[in-house]
């Protein structure tokens, strides 16, 4: 073999091998130019091409006056929400207390209204118990009590039955001592 001579190449013939694919080297990129004209990113402003940004006298009033508004605006909203949770607490102390009186005026009108306390007024008056209780019992035949009396004239005045107090009182004034 001669020095200017390639080695010998060997070729895979079985398997995955014989089907890949030769590795090729990547070439590298070439290297940049330098530009001729060199782009700066730094450069010397001038007074004149400078940009001040500053606040006038007239805007930095007008945000103050701004602020202070804003800040008065909260502190009365703030006012009025504390002025209505002081109304509302008045409020709830005064039902809690209209509520405790309503609870009481019920258990005076059930002390009231017991039989015990009924008889006991009922014997201070001077009534006393009677020792034959008789009920009432108006006949079967007799119509509602009618308090207004026919008018004269009407047809139906000779035909109407004689009203329920007129058969009720005989009966009354037996029983009354």
């Amino acid at each position: 073999m001669s020095t200017l001579e390639a080695p010998p190449r060997h070729y895979a013939s079985r398997g995955g091998a014989a089907l890949a694919m030769p590795v090729r080297p990547v070439p590298r990129p070439a290297p940049r130019r330098p530009e001729t004209s060199p782009r700066r990113h730094l450069r010397v402003v001038g007074p004149a091409d400078r940009v001040r940004r500053r606040l006038t006298p007239r805007a930095g009033v007008v945000l103050t006056g701004l602020t202070f508004v804003t800040l008065l605006l909260v502190a009365v909203a703030h006012t009025l929400l504390v002025q209505g949770q002081i109304r509302l607490d008045d409020l709830d102390a005064q039902l809690r207390v209209e509520q405790a009186r309503y609870q009481e005026l019920r258990k005076e009108v059930a002390e009231m209204e017991s039989p015990t306390r009924v008889v006991a007024a009922a014997e201070d008056l001077g009534m006393v118990m009677p020792e034959d209780l008789v009920y009432l019992q108006p006949p079967a035949d007799a119509g509602p009590y009618d308090p207004v009396p026919p008018a004269v004239g009407d047809s139906d005045a000779v035909t109407a039955p004689q009203s329920t107090w007129s058969t009720m009182k005989p009966l009354l004034e037996a029983l009354a001592p």
